[in-house]
């Protein structure tokens, strides 16, 4: 545990609060056009050594903190300075905090990133027309991935088991700030992006434990999960005014064998797939409206993106989403260009853009996300004659 975290502390330090403008790579598409409801929504808590950093986007791609909820409240944080320069950088079309290299919507134009024409909500409609970056409302879609407890240990996010119990202080008196403070306005509620919500003891105790009065303010709870705890036993502990609002979720496989899977998540295949038949037949019943699968893309896993199609149609679930493989500290530079083969370099790159021009990855429920742009490189109208 302590070699992670100095690495994770390292990784911080480089990645977290030293972002400048233009530091993305460059993108030379023209972007004025376009609009990302992302910073005007979205409220992201994270966790690991810099616990209670927020950021309005998925940190790897939008890595510019706004402020810190150990210190400050949700209010300040939203309307502050650092919330409002980068919502500014969306208005006048720079998108300048934005890695373009690894934001998926951006790469595919579609939701949260739009044409500013196609843009229907109006009250996004009048920040584009006025300007504005401080905001009436409170934040619409609270992101808890403050607590970093899971039951398996990914090595593409982490190198061994964690359960915060020792940080439970903490991790609670930021909860408790989300509670009563970032979810006034929310409409959705996402547990987790930094572990599993039934891994973790401190979303499991809260998903079990909401209050009607605190529930009926959400119109929908959306899981991020590996799966192999969403059991029916463990959805039963769950309280009915809660089951009901859970509408959406997103389980995170990577892999489309057992033996794959044993690799890159150390988990049970046969206990995954007998809880996503289960995960399935919540679909079809309700309460759940989407469900999509989850594939992080390295070189020993590219072969079965297909398979993994496959896999996701035969469940019934309503997408499957790619993205390349990010190093969070875990990986040594060597191992992690090894698995990277979405970078060009990669002695096996060229079998991943031929194997992304099968028909296969323009199947509608396929989001290629960050892998956008492979595919696109290698796509007949942009190879040389």
């Amino acid at each position: 545990m302590v070699r992670f975290w100095k690495r994770a502390r390292g990784l911080v330090r480089r990645r977290l609060g030293r972002r400048r403008p233009g530091s993305g790579p460059v993108d030379d598409r023209a972007l004025g056009d376009l609009f990302c409801s992302r910073p005007f929504e979205w409220f992201e808590v994270h966790g690991g050594p810099r616990r209670g950093l927020v950021h309005l986007c998925c940190q790897s791609w939008l890595d510019y903190p706004v402020g810190d909820l150990r210190r400050q409240s949700v209010a300040e944080i939203w309307n502050g300075e650092r919330a409002q320069e980068v919502r500014r950088s969306i208005l006048d079309g720079s998108f300048r905090y934005c890695d373009h290299s690894v934001c998926p919507f951006l790469q595919t134009r579609v939701s949260p990133v739009q044409r500013r024409s196609e843009v229907t909500d109006a009250r996004l409609r009048e920040v584009i027309a006025s300007g504005a970056t401080r905001l009436e409302w409170g934040p619409q879609v609270v992101n808890c991935s403050y607590d970093r407890s899971c039951n398996l240990a990914c090595p593409s996010c982490r190198d061994e088991l964690i359960v915060e119990q020792d940080e439970s202080a903490e991790i609670l008196a930021i909860q408790e700030k989300v509670r009563t403070e970032a979810l006034v306005d929310a409409r959705k509620l996402y547990i987790t992006g930094s572990g599993d919500p039934f891994g973790s003891p401190f979303f499991r105790d809260w998903l079990r434990s909401m209050r009607e009065e605190e529930t009926s303010r959400l119109g929908r709870i959306h899981l991020h999960t590996n799966g192999l705890l969403w059991s029916p036993r463990m959805w039963s502990s769950l309280p009915a005014n809660v089951r009901a609002l859970v509408k959406d979720a997103e389980i995170s496989v990577d892999a489309a064998s057992a033996a794959t899977y044993a690799l890159n998540r150390g988990g049970h295949w046969d206990v995954l797939l007998e809880n996503l038949a289960f995960v399935a037949e919540l679909r079809r019943q309700g309460p759940l409206e989407w469900v999509g699968l989850s594939f992080v893309v390295q070189e020993n896993n590219f072969g079965e993106m297909p398979a993994f199609v496959a896999l996701a149609r035969s469940f019934g679930f309503d997408l499957v989403l790619f993205n390349q493989i990010v190093n969070w500290g875990t990986f040594s530079p060597p191992d992690f260009r090894r698995r990277a083969v979405h970078l060009p370099l990669h002695p096996r790159h060229p079998e991943l853009i031929e194997l992304l021009q099968s028909e296969t990855f323009a199947d509608p429920i396929v989001h290629l996300g960050n892998l956008t742009s492979v595919r696109h490189a290698g796509a007949p109208a942009d190879r040389p004659d």
